[in-house]
């Protein structure tokens, strides 16, 4: 099993790189690492380097460091906003918005999403995203926004290359129609249970979104996230 670090990007200069005790107690208490074995060290933001293990106390993981370099941006960036679901739910779209390419996560409140606003659930949002990337080696830690609104949401969407809104309203046109190739800048807006209201999607379309159908089929919102987010990565990625 290859094992991967999230580190500060100082570390990854460093000769010997010590863990943070919350990364030090994982890796020695529950993967049971032990000296002399290889891991990766990356900081989120590229930075890349190899290691191995020096030694391994209940407080503290040491790492050698023997070469480290920096792994390019990703050439486009795929923002997933979406109306936050149930809690298994949402954490099932964090986990694979991280393994299908998604840079930034924007959950948002919409008319129809039934999910109370809890500040402790942010730090659990970012371990599961952080936990993910560990496990799919992604060099470029995607960017967990803050909840908001979707009102909030529609001033922003000028400034994408293309934006997207799964739809099951009159006037939405098939996926496959959309041209999506040569799109450096693009969202993909998913709703919640229920769909985004018929004024919700009227409102992100004069802003400038497609609405767009996934087929003959009502999805579930996580299975809608993780369809869209495909496609956009077979087209782009």
């Amino acid at each position: 099993m290859r094992i991967n670090s999230l580190v500060d990007a100082t570390d990854l200069e460093k000769d010997i790189a010590v863990l943070s005790p919350d990364e030090s107690h994982h890796l020695a208490r529950v993967l049971r690492v032990q000296s002399g074995q290889e891991i990766i060290l990356f900081d989120g933001q590229g930075g890349v380097a190899e290691g191995e293990i020096e030694a391994v106390s209940k407080t503290a993981v040491e790492v050698r460091i023997s070469n480290h370099w920096k792994t390019p941006k990703p050439a486009v960036e795929i923002d997933l906003i979406q109306a936050v679901p149930k809690p298994d739910r949402w954490e099932l779209v964090l986990q694979k918005a991280v393994e299908l390419g998604a840079t930034t996560i924007r959950p948002v409140l919409s008319k129809h999403t039934e999910f109370k606003p809890n500040p402790k659930k942010q730090d659990r949002w970012s371990k599961i995203v952080l936990n993910a990337a560990q496990q799919c080696e992604v060099r470029w830690l995607p960017d967990l926004q803050p909840l908001e609104k979707y009102a909030a949401v529609l001033p922003t969407l000028g400034s994408y290359d293309l934006v997207l809104i799964g739809s099951l309203y009159e006037g939405s046109r098939p996926f496959r129609e959309v041209p999506i190739a040569g799109n450096k800048r693009i969202a993909m807006l998913i709703g919640p249970e229920g769909d985004f209201s018929e004024e919700e999607v009227k409102a992100a379309v004069e802003a400038g979104a497609i609405p767009v159908s996934f087929g003959d089929r009502i999805l579930r919102t996580e299975t809608a996230a993780i369809f869209g987010l495909s496609v956009l990565a077979y087209q782009l990625l």
